[in-house]
């Protein structure tokens, strides 16, 4: 069972409103702590107004490069019932970031809460490898083209369809 469901993609984000951190915080109750480090702790939460459930990651950070000022950051993921137990239970997986896969609340060095949608950095192995792959059949493509002297405009328009072809391939086109 993974730690996020699949939710609603677009609706994650529209369901996730900026917020005053301090407000946000006061109305929350401390369900379960799960871990706790000198610089992590992870618990859920459940905001006693609306009922909604989150699991929270406190990070306190040195900031060596200003004098060792703590700099302390909260993220809010909303969970489901499901997720709350298996969490609880140990069955399911929650550390930060590989299982923050969904929009969650997180702060900054100001007083506010704001939505934040890791989906865009998901997959960037497999684009970076990709990346690679057509630069690699560009500079085939180039290569073949500049010793094409003697190749007919239909063979160099062969030459381009291949090429075409093979970028489609590696971007799974059809």
């Amino acid at each position: 069972m993974r730690l996020i469901v699949e939710r609603k993609e677009r609706d994650d984000m529209d369901d996730l409103q900026a917020r005053e951190k301090d407000k946000f915080l006061s109305c929350l109750e401390t369900i379960k702590e799960l871990s706790k480090s000198e610089f992590e702790t992870y618990s859920i939460v459940k905001n006693t107004e609306t009922g909604e459930h989150y699991l929270h990651y406190f990070l306190s950070h040195i900031n060596l490069s200003e004098g060792g000022r703590r700099d302390d950051y909260d993220h809010f993921l909303p969970i489901e019932s499901d997720d709350i137990l298996a969490i609880m239970f140990g069955e399911q997986p929650y550390q930060f970031p590989e299982n923050w896969r969904s929009a969650y609340l997180r702060s900054g060095n100001d007083n506010r809460l704001i939505p934040f949608d890791p989906s865009e950095n998901y997959d960037l192995d497999d684009a970076a490898a990709a990346e690679l792959a057509m630069l690699e059949k560009l500079e085939q493509y180039k290569e073949q083209m500049m010793n094409a002297d003697n190749l007919s405009a239909e063979e160099r328009e062969e030459l381009t369809k291949q090429y075409f072809a093979e970028l489609d391939k590696i971007l799974k086109k059809p």
